[in-house]
C-alpha cells in the first residue's frame, strides 16, 4: 500500500470515525457507567485502608475479667492503650460477649492456691472466632499473658539460683528487610486487576450498542452496503469503544494517585511510589490492552443472538480475566519474564511495579505491548471477515 492509497483510505475512514465517536460519547448511560466505576474502586480502596488503620491503631478491645481477686496483678498487667479490662465478680461468658465484650477471661476460684503450690492453674479465655475484632483482641491478650508468664518463670528460676539463660540456649531476633514498596505490593496487589476490569466495564455498554445494538436497529446493514472496507468499519468501532475504556482506566489511575496522600500509607509501612511519569506510563501500558478488549467485545457481541444475549456474554467475559489475575496473585506464583508477553498478565505485572515503585523492564514492556498490538490487528482482520458473512444478520 503506497502513500496515496493510504491517505485515500484514511480520508474515507474519517467520516466513519467521527460518526462512531459521536455515537459513543453521546451515550449518557455508557458515560455514567464508565465514570462511576472508574471512581468507585479508588474511593473504596482509600476508605478501606483508612478503616483498617483506624481499627488497628485506634480501636480499643474490651475484655471482661471474671475472678480478678484470685490474680490481683493480672488486670494491671493486661491493661494497655489497646486493651480495656473491666473486672466482673461473676457473669456468663456467652452473655458478656453478646453485650459487646471482645473477650472474656475467667480466673477459676482455685487459681491462687494452685499457683502457690506450683501446680500450673488454668485460665479460660472465651472468644467469638467469627468476630474479626475478637481475633485481634485475642492476639493482644495472649501476647501480654505470654510476657507475664515469662516474667514469672524468670523470677522463680532466679529465686532458686538458676540462670534463666539455661532454659533459653539461643535468642531469635526477627529483622524485617522488606522495603515499603514490598509491603505495599501486598496491599495494592488487587489494584492492577481492578484497573484492567475498568477497561472491560467502561467499554461494555458501547461495544454492545455499536455491534449487536446496530444490528437489531438495522443500521449496521446500512453501513456495510457503503463502499468501505470491512476492516475500516471494525477499526472505527474499536477505536470508539476503546476510547471509553482507556479514558475510564486513566480516570481510575488518576483518582487513585490523587487519593494516595489522604490514605494512611505511613501507618502501614508504605510510601507513595507513583509519580506523574508512572501515571503516564500506566496509561501507555493500558492503551494496547484497551484496543484488544474493545475489539474482542465487539466480536463477541456480533456473534451473539440478541442485544440481551450480548450483554450477558460480555458480563461473563469481563469477570473471567479478573478471576485469572486474582488466582495468580493469591497463589503467589513466580512467573518467568516471558509471561510478560501475554496480554493481561503482562499488564498486571507492569502496573503492579509502577504502583509500588519496583523495577519494570522497558524491553519486556515494549515487547509485550507489541504482542498485544499484533493480536489487535489479527482480531480486526477476523472481524472484517465476519462482517462479510451472510449469516451475520440471520439472528437479528
Amino acid at each position: 500500500m503506497n502513500y496515496t492509497s493510504l491517505m485515500t483510505n484514511l480520508g474515507q475512514m474519517l467520516p466513519l470515525l467521527k460518526k462512531e465517536f459521536l455515537e459513543a460519547w453521546r451515550d449518557r448511560r455508557a458515560l455514567l457507567t464508565a465514570v462511576s466505576f472508574s471512581l468507585l474502586f479508588p474511593v473504596m480502596l482509600a476508605g478501606g485502608t483508612v478503616m483498617v488503620v483506624k481499627k488497628q491503631t485506634e480501636q480499643t478491645a474490651r475484655v471482661a475479667l471474671i475472678g480478678a481477686a484470685e490474680a490481683p496483678l493480672l488486670a494491671e498487667k493486661l491493661d494497655s492503650p489497646l486493651l480495656e479490662v473491666e473486672q466482673r465478680v461473676e457473669g456468663e461468658p456467652t452473655a458478656l460477649l453478646e453485650q459487646g465484650f471482645d473477650l472474656v477471661l475467667v480466673v477459676p476460684e482455685d487459681f491462687a492456691r494452685r499457683y502457690q503450690d506450683f501446680r500450673a492453674p488454668r485460665l479460660y479465655l472465651y472468644t467469638d472466632s467469627s468476630d474479626t475484632g475478637a481475633r485481634r483482641a485475642e492476639r493482644l491478650v495472649q501476647e501480654r499473658l505470654a510476657a507475664m508468664q515469662q516474667l514469672v518463670v524468670n523470677q522463680r528460676l532466679a529465686a532458686r539460683g538458676v540462670a534463666p539463660q539455661l532454659l533459653a540456649p539461643w535468642q531469635l531476633e526477627m529483622r524485617d528487610v522488606s522495603t515499603p514498596s514490598m509491603r505495599g505490593a501486598l496491599i495494592l496487589a488487587t489494584v492492577p486487576g481492578l484497573l484492567i476490569l475498568t477497561l472491560f466495564v467502561a467499554s461494555l455498554a458501547t461495544s454492545v450498542d455499536t455491534s449487536a445494538g446496530e444490528r437489531e436497529r438495522l443500521s449496521l446493514e446500512t453501513l456495510l452496503v457503503q463502499p468501505l472496507p470491512a476492516w475500516q468499519v471494525i477499526t472505527a468501532k474499536m477505536l470508539a469503544v476503546a476510547s471509553l475504556g482507556w479514558l475510564g482506566s486513566l480516570l481510575a489511575v488518576t483518582a487513585l494517585v490523587l487519593l494516595m496522600p489522604f490514605m494512611p500509607l505511613a501507618e502501614l509501612g508504605m510510601q507513595q511510589a507513583t509519580t506523574l511519569g508512572g501515571v503516564i506510563t500506566m496509561g501507555l501500558v493500558l492503551l494496547p490492552l484497551a484496543l484488544l478488549v474493545a475489539v474482542l467485545q465487539i466480536l463477541l457481541a456480533l456473534r451473539s443472538q440478541s442485544f440481551k444475549d450480548a450483554q450477558t456474554q460480555l458480563s461473563i467475559f469481563q469477570i473471567a480475566p479478573l478471576a485469572l489475575l486474582i488466582m495468580i496473585d493469591a497463589a503467589q506464583i513466580e512467573l518467568a519474564d516471558s509471561w510478560q508477553l501475554l496480554p493481561l498478565i503482562g499488564q498486571q505485572q507492569w502496573l503492579k511495579g509502577l504502583l509500588v515503585g519496583t523495577a519494570v523492564s522497558p524491553a519486556w514492556m515494549l515487547a509485550g505491548s507489541l504482542v498485544t498490538f499484533v493480536l489487535v490487528v489479527a482480531a480486526v482482520m477476523f472481524g472484517a471477515r465476519a462482517l462479510r458473512r451472510e449469516t451475520l444478520f440471520s439472528a437479528a
